[in-house]
């Protein structure tokens, strides 16, 4: 051991006085480190590369060149510096004029820091990025594998996440890992969805995704629903109302057009026969459906006689309020219509219409057919109570009154399909037959039964095959029916 005497400065007022202190010191195997630090450097929470943040004091001795001395004055902090001494405890200096820390907080500090959820990075104690650039800087701390990765820091030091602007475009980041996303549909911080590319680019206007292909506005970068657009190559495409490219017939502006299935072009020019239909398409593309009219002896006779349907009359004898837009379908509008029969020989369509009127509650449907009249009793914009759930939320729904002369019948028949035809028309439904897996937009109630359930009625099947039996000699079915749809759906 060696006793040393030193001398330290103090204050007393407003003059320096000298004390004498008394120092023992161990020689053998001393070692000192002093790190200075500033007042200053206690706001936020510094995370080292490749160590994790602490309450407590380290003990690796690793760590030990972290250990802070303050004093309380900066006289007796410079003092220690200039002497180089090794470390010493004083017996005279009272412990609120110098206290001993550990801590990463200090202005020395590289690496991350999370500051009220915002990350920025410190390099010897300030932040490292002033402007907005994209670096290649040390994983964000628990976000990644790789040791680095590319970050976009804004003018204030932080990683910027979501849609940002940067060279001349924009690109998504991640607002977990801060890390740019590449090929992917994306929601923004504003709500709105974005595609973007494998470079991280946005993308406009035709792309691929998830199997089919979109549109994206070249000017808002949205996505285009329910539009003709031109693509980027000069090509014009129909998109959908859930964005995605349209093929088969579609419906635009009052007229029917028919998308080619491979090459997502318009057909032009041309008669071709697909889904069932014998279609021809003119030069600007509009679709003439043509209907075979001569292979049912009663379709034959509408069209030998060039028998005309009725005026479609409105009268609104069910509460336009009773109930709501179509639960069973996304857009909240129909995709099928639904034929009916009355199944009662002595009614005719007035008192009907009257009976559902006052019973309204129970059921009804939304028009009444016979052979002079189509009556729309309730709004087809609203469900109707006429063949149960699941058809009741999807389903346009007219009932047949039963007449009773070849005429008639044959009027009804006209009626109904041009009813039939017009409601079609108005929703946007390509004519088609029922299908077991639920597809087709004409359904008789008969359908309705063997493939949505809710319901065991076969209306109108019995019907029609007795009245076309007596007037005709002939039979009658949906397939015929359906013929009769399509030739006045081709007028409308």
């Amino acid at each position: 051991m060696e006793t040393k005497k030193r001398f330290k400065l103090y204050k007393h007022g407003k003059t320096w006085c000298m004390a004498a202190l008394t120092t023992v010191a161990v020689m053998a195997g001393l070692s000192y480190a002093t790190v200075s630090a500033n007042a200053d450097d206690t706001n936020g929470t510094t995370v080292q590369l490749g160590q994790t943040t602490s309450n407590s004091a380290t003990t690796d001795s690793s760590q030990a060149t972290s250990a802070t001395t303050s004093s309380s004055t900066a006289d007796s902090s410079s003092e220690n510096r200039t002497q180089g001494s090794s470390s010493s405890t004083s017996n005279n200096i009272d412990s609120s004029s110098s206290s001993t820390t550990t801590s990463t907080d200090t202005v020395s500090a590289t690496g991350w820091r999370n500051e009220n959820g915002t990350w920025k990075y410190y390099e010897n104690g300030s932040t490292k990025i002033n402007q907005e650039d994209y670096v290649y800087l040390p994983s964000i701390t628990g976000t990644s594998t790789n040791a680095y990765n590319w970050y976009l820091m804004g003018s204030d030091g932080s990683a910027l996440s979501g849609v940002q602007q940067w060279a001349g475009t924009y690109y998504y980041f991640d607002p977990v890992t801060y890390l740019r996303v590449d090929n992917n549909y994306v929601k923004s911080q504003w709500g709105d969805w974005y595609l973007f590319g494998n470079d991280g680019k946005i993308l406009t206007k035709v792309q691929q995704w998830a199997g089919t292909y979109y549109y994206f506005d070249p000017v808002t970068y949205l996505r285009v629903d329910n539009n003709y657009v031109q693509s980027q190559w000069g090509d014009w495409y129909m998109f959908g109302s859930d964005g995605r490219i349209v093929t088969g017939l579609k419906a635009w502006y009052g007229s029917y057009y028919y998308f080619d299935p491979v090459t997502y072009l318009k057909v032009t020019n041309k008669t071709f026969t697909a889904d069932g239909l014998t279609m021809t398409a003119d030069s600007e593309g509009r679709i003439t459906i043509n209907a075979d009219l001569n292979s049912n002896s009663i379709n034959k006779y509408i069209l030998d006689n060039n028998l005309s349907p009725a005026q479609i009359v409105f009268d609104y004898v069910i509460p336009t309020d009773l109930t709501g837009s179509y639960s069973g379908t996304s857009d909240g509008k129909p995709n099928m219509v639904i034929v009916h029969e009355t199944a009662n020989p002595s009614s005719n369509i007035w008192s009907e219409i009257n009976y559902m009127k006052n019973n309204y509650d129970s059921a009804f449907v939304h028009a009444f057919v016979n052979g002079d009249n189509i009556v729309v009793i309730s709004s087809t914009d609203r469900e109707a109570w006429g063949a149960a759930y699941p058809a009741n939320g999807r389903a346009i729904q007219f009932e047949q009154v039963e007449v009773h002369s070849a005429y008639d019948f044959a009027k009804e028949l006209l009626n109904a399909a041009y009813f039939t035809a017009t409601e079609m028309k108005l929703y946007g439904m390509t004519p088609s037959l029922a299908s077991s897996d639920g597809s087709g937009t004409l359904w008789s109630h008969a359908d309705v039964s063997n493939y949505l359930g809710g319901t065991d009625h076969t209306d109108p099947i019995s019907y029609w095959s007795s009245a076309a039996r007596n007037y005709f000699g002939t039979t009658y079915t949906m397939s015929d029916f359906y013929q009769l749809v399509l030739e006045q759906f081709s007028k409308l």
